[in-house]
């Protein structure tokens, strides 16, 4: 132990006392040095642990700090004692290997004689509960590192305390000596067991194994006996005192004792944990009144439950004795009913979770091929006798119950998909038609019934509480608890529902359809008295969820019941037509091979032939006569907004079905647009059929639609004002533009009006002269609205309502041009709103050119001109520099990363027209950037914003390669940077810290090498590749049947052309030589680095393409020998370099590499 001259005794004191001090008259250096001390004194455990735990334990049994104690000692202050505590407590966790066997004997004596004197002599330390369980922390880790080798009978002292003092000495009954030891015991299993606990440190093979060690010692000492035993002992006791009325500190001391033992059955012995004795005192506990004990015997009846035991037939004894479906079935019907007392309802959830475990223990055994089959089958019919409960817990209205047993639920249902699942039909032989679908086999009666029964509660589950208060969905966020906690209950309940129906699909549309058309049959005979919304709601919810695919419409035979069927009568249709085409214009007919008249002839494209599949020929299916039957019932006028809502939810989610009925079309958009969908006086529900009228517009085109676009407009005109709201802010760092800007809220709702109204105006294009008078109806108001914004801003730049007016006005201008699709260049000539978009793309860079300072303004014009251009295409490319020029010296970082896939969709859409502003811009971007990614990172948003600019200009750099804009980086302008990029490049593909940017940066030199390297001669003789290295995309553009990818759109020849003198030099000096010595470096992530082996493959295999015969005579000659590589090696991988797909041989490098690694 501590030697009394060790100057810590008298330090450690002195500095705790002056850190902790609130005395302003302290020098605050002093303090500082004292806390300077205290670190130190923390840091160098293993030297002052012994100090720290003398001045912790001097003074036991004293009554309070300051005074002295049994070892005639003053106890020291309680914080000074936790500090020092907190020492002892880091090298026995952190580096238990400094203290000798010797010290921890002496530590193990010592603190037994404190807890001698202060807990069972003493007062307890004021019978202080974390003071008591900081000690029990400090034991069990004692413990920890001396059982069993240095102190096997460790915890024999603390049985001892397990039996509190007689009631009937002169201060009553001591209860902390047996606290202290039920919580050490706690702590112990949690160290050797928890499985919560371990995941959440770092793995230690050593500490694995200790743990071990610890749990067969326990088990082999007779310890467990011991400790189960007592503590059996000690909660019988409790329990007798608590039922002669004595309650109080019995109460909290059986609940310890039981979590504890909860803690420890799982790992000890079956047959020390539950015998004759223990069973009887679990039942009666379980049965008594105070819920918290019953909660606790329900968890330690399913740990017996859980207990693997390899003896089948011992298990299947144990499941007996335990009984689990009788115990619980009384306990159930007592507290079933039970509402508003959450004790009560979590006794219910732990008798769930009983149920549960017992159920799926069952399950698991009667499907272990492994078991008897006799067994299996008791196994089988015991679970059958729990189901009739599975549904009384299933049917709790209470969300915690029914999901406690949901694993059974969800077990059980996987066995029924895997017993009833029907068997895969034979493959189509050409010539032949599909068959018929295998019929699954049939339901058991009583399986059967009990599907139903079990349906019905789920569907039943599905209805909203009656208390409680709808709201419409899409404010998840801002939902209140128990409005999410149904959300949730719902979608599992859903997720049941879906596997019945895959087991029985009759079943669940005989139950779905008797349900549904109950409820409209009801509403529609005796108006909305006689539903209530919760149900009429329901009835709406389960026509939504009931099918999601068009065929599932109507009734269809097999040879059209599937996709692939229907494309096959597609076929034969079309090559019925060709051929009877070819022999009336006298061309040869096409050979069908065996006369199969549904496979694809090569000279056909059937996507250019529309397919009219008739679906109205044949019956309707249950989900169209239900769908049907909703139309017709009038149900969507019911006077609640869920009803209403479901239901054009319906309509949106099955508008296959609708297009072809036209009678319902009309009805339709008149709902929605009244005051039961856009103007609804709930703002949540107006927001949520903002969404579905704008996704009702885009996927409903029809010419029925067409013709009632002015009216449908016009309804929407007052729900199209823009008004801009300044929010108020939680905290002055808070941006109000930044809030009003993010996140959801209705303004963005708002927006996709705007889209829907784009949809409607193009269908009108037909007529210029209207679509024009739409469109302008639409732009004309919102471009007065930027302006007027604009002119405020002039005159008030810290006009915050000014900048949000601009910015939503932008906003709903893009959103408008987005519902416009995006049309070929040959076709923007044509379109009448070609002017009217370039009108406000010139406005757009107005306000832009004033607000440029704004970063909101900045990227809603982004967005907008964006949408402009998907819109009108290169009809405003030439705006496209004016643009760039105005914000690219306004972008912060963050902007930029952004900015980057802007010109990326701009590369993509207006290709080679983008070349000017490419080139204008290339270099200010690059000096930003570089810029940027030189400053130093100073947190974690500045590493975060880094390594995204990093990726998105690498990205930017491949998107002006793909778009055969490779000659921006070599004009007059960017010349000069252009060396300082490949620099740059090549420094990146060896930075192994980022495989990601290292990957990008080997994908550009990969395109580089073709657009700058090509060599004439390779381009004027015939190809080093053999025929066996043409992937079958290669072949296919080689016969003119595919088109070939961008870069290789232009002619090898004229590759040659615009070759950059000198390129070959860095091509064979440094590229080459980096692709096998960056991966065959040790700092090289070989198993996590093999995207980017395969983009080096891809630059060595690209060389050769565009360097021909000269590139394989280097690695021949000169780079493998220089990398030792054996010529039969080498010989290797030339021919594989040759003769091999560039799939296939990405496999040869990356093995290469492999083996110069060694």
């Amino acid at each position: 132990m501590a030697s009394s001259q060790s100057p810590h005794l008298t330090s450690i004191p002195q500095a705790v006392r002056v850190a902790a001090s609130i005395d302003s008259n302290v020098d605050p250096a002093i303090k500082q040095q004292a806390i300077d001390y205290l670190t130190k004194v923390k840091e160098l455990c293993e030297e002052t642990w012994q100090d720290c735990l003398a001045l912790y334990l001097q003074g036991a049994g004293a009554p309070g700090p300051s005074t002295a104690g049994r070892d005639g000692k003053e106890k020291l202050e309680t914080d000074l004692r936790m500090f020092c505590e907190q020492v002892v407590d880091t090298v026995l966790t952190q580096k238990p290997q400094v203290m000798a066997v010797d010290a921890q004997q002496a530590m193990y004596t010592a603190i037994v004689d404190f807890i001698q004197a202060e807990y069972v002599q003493g007062p307890c330390e004021g019978g202080q509960t974390y003071l008591r369980n900081k000690l029990a922390f400090t034991v069990a880790h004692l413990f920890l590192n001396v059982y069993p080798s240095t102190i096997p009978t460790f915890l024999r002292p603390f049985f001892a305390l397990l039996t509190p003092s007689d009631p009937s000495s002169s201060s009553g009954v001591n209860f902390n000596p047996a606290l202290l030891t039920i919580r050490v015991l706690s702590e112990i299993a949690q160290e050797v067991h928890d499985s919560v606990l371990k995941s959440a440190r770092s793995y230690s093979k050593d500490r694995q194994s200790r743990d071990g060690v610890v749990r067969d010692v326990i088990r082999s000492s007779g310890d467990e006996k011991l400790a189960v035993d007592g503590m059996l002992a000690l909660a019988e006791r409790a329990m007798d005192a608590i039922e002669k009325g004595e309650g109080g500190r019995w109460v909290e001391l059986l609940e310890a004792t039981l979590k504890t033992l909860a803690a420890w059955t799982p790992w000890i012995d079956l047959g020390v944990a539950l015998n004759p004795k223990s069973l009887p005192f679990y039942h009666r506990l379980i049965r008594q009144p105070l819920v918290p004990i019953r909660i606790a015997a329900a968890n330690i009846l399913r740990t017996f439950v859980a207990k693997g035991i390899q003896d089948p037939v011992a298990r299947v004894e144990v499941l007996k004795v335990l009984n689990v479906a009788a115990l619980v079935d009384p306990l159930e019907s007592e507290t079933n009913g039970v509402r508003d007392n959450e004790e009560v309802i979590a006794f219910r959830a732990a008798l769930g979770n009983l149920l549960a475990m017992y159920g799926t223990e069952l399950i698991a055994f009667s499907e272990s091929e492994e078991n008897p089959e006799p067994l299996r089958s008791e196994a089988e019919e015991m679970m059958n006798s729990a189901l009739p409960l599975l549904l009384r817990f299933l049917s709790d209205r209470q969300y915690e119950v029914p999901l406690s047993v949901s694993n059974f639920a969800s077990d059980l249902l996987r066995v029924y998909k895997r017993i009833y699942k029907p068997p895969m039909p034979p493959p189509v032989k050409p010539g032949e038609q599909p068959a018929r679908a295998a019929t699954p086999p049939p339901l058991s009666p009583e399986r059967r019934q009990f599907l139903a029964s079990m349906l019905d509660v789920l569907i039943r589950q599905l209805a909203w509480p009656e208390e409680a208060d709808w709201e419409a969905p899409g404010n998840e966020d801002e939902s209140d608890e128990e409005i999410a906690a149904f959300r949730h209950f719902r979608a599992a309940c859903r997720s049941f529902i879906e596997s019945i129906a895959q087991i029985e699909k009759g079943l669940h549309t005989e139950v779905v359809a008797r349900i549904v058309i109950a409820t409209l049959d009801a509403f529609q005979t005796s108006g909305p008295s006689a539903v209530s919304w919760q149900q009429a709601e329901l009835a709406m919810h389960l026509v939504y969820t009931f099918d999601s695919t068009r065929a599932a419409f109507f009734d269809l035979p097999p040879e059209v019941a599937t996709k692939a069927a229907r494309d096959r009568v597609h076929r034969i249709n079309v090559n019925k037509a060709y051929a009877e085409s070819a022999m009336s214009s006298g061309r040869s007919t096409p050979i069908m091979a065996d006369g199969d008249m549904s496979q694809s002839l090569p000279d056909v494209n059937y996507s250019d032939v529309k397919d009219k599949f008739e679906y109205e020929q044949y019956p309707l299916s249950p989900l169209g006569q239900l769908l049907t039957r909703c139309m017709s019932s009038g149900i969507s006028n019911y006077p609640h907004p869920s009803v209403t809502l479901q239901y054009f939810e319906i309509f949106v989610r099955y508008v296959e079905f609708w297009k072809s009925k036209t009678e319902a079309i009309q009805p339709m958009f008149e709902a929605i647009l009244d005051s039961r969908g856009v103007h609804h006086p709930d703002e949540g529900v107006r927001r949520r059929c903002f969404y579905l009228f704008s996704k009702l517009c885009k996927e409903c085109k029809n010419d029925t639609v067409a013709g009632m676009v002015q009216p449908i407009l016009e309804s929407l005109r007052d729900m199209m004002g823009v008004e801009a709201i300044v929010p108020t802010v939680d905290t002055p760092e808070e941006s109000p533009l930044t809030k009003a800007t993010t996140g959801r809220n209705y303004a963005a709702d708002q927006l996709y009006l705007f889209e829907a109204a784009g949809n409607l105006v193009y269908l009108v294009k037909s007529e210029p002269s209207r679509l024009i008078a739409l469109l302008e109806a639409i732009a004309g108001p919102l471009m007065t609205g930027m302006a007027t914004g604009v002119e405020r801003y002039r005159s008030a730049p810290d006009d915050i309502q000014a900048v949000l007016q601009v910015h939503h006005h932008l906003m709903a201008l893009g959103h408008f041009a987005k519902g416009f699709p995006m049309v070929s260049d040959s076709q923007v000539e044509a379109l009448p709103y070609q002017p009217a978009f370039k009108q406000m793309t010139e406005a757009l860079l107005q306000a832009l050119n004033v607000m440029k300072s704004q970063r909101v303004v900045r990227d809603a014009a982004r967005f907008a001109f964006a949408q402009f251009v998907n819109a009108i295409g290169t009809t405003v490319a030439e705006l496209v520099p004016r643009f760039v020029s105005i914000v690219v010296t306004e972008y912060e970082p963050s902007e930029l990363i952004d900015f980057m896939l802007f010109l990326g969709l701009l590369m993509h859409r207006l290709k080679k027209n983008t070349f000017e502003t490419m080139d204008m811009l290339l270099l200010p971007l690059l000096s930003r950037i570089f810029a940027i990614l030189q400053q130093p990172i100073t947190g974690t948003d500045e590493a975060q914003i880094h390594r995204r600019l990093k990726d998105a200009y690498l990205s930017f750099f491949s998107a002006l390669m793909n778009a055969n804009l490779d000659g921006v980086f070599i004009t007059d302008r960017n010349k000069p940077e252009f060396e300082n990029v490949l620099t740059t490049l090549l420094n990146l593909t060896q930075d192994y810290s980022d495989a990601g940017s290292q990957r990008l940066a080997f994908g550009f030199f990969a395109r580089s090498v073709i657009a700058w390297g090509t060599s004439p001669g390779a381009a004027a003789l015939p190809s080093v590749f053999a025929e066996s290295a043409m992937s079958a995309q290669s072949k296919a553009v080689a016969n003119g049947t595919a088109q070939p990818s961008n870069q290789h759109s232009i002619a090898k020849e004229d590759r040659a052309k615009q070759a950059l003198p000198g390129y070959e030099n860095f091509i064979y000096q440094r590229l080459l030589p980096a692709c096998f010595e960056v991966p065959s470096r040790r700092e090289f992530n070989f198993r996590g680095g093999q995207m980017v082996m395969f983009d080096a493959a891809i630059l060595v295999r690209n060389t050769v393409q565009a360097r021909g015969q000269e590139a394989l005579d280097f690695l021949t000659n000169d780079l493998l020998p220089k990398l030792n590589c054996p010529p039969d090696i080498a010989n290797q991988f030339l021919t594989g370099l040759r003769t091999q797909t560039s799939k296939d041989f990405r496999k040869t490098f990356s093995e290469f590499i492999k083996a110069m690694r060694g």
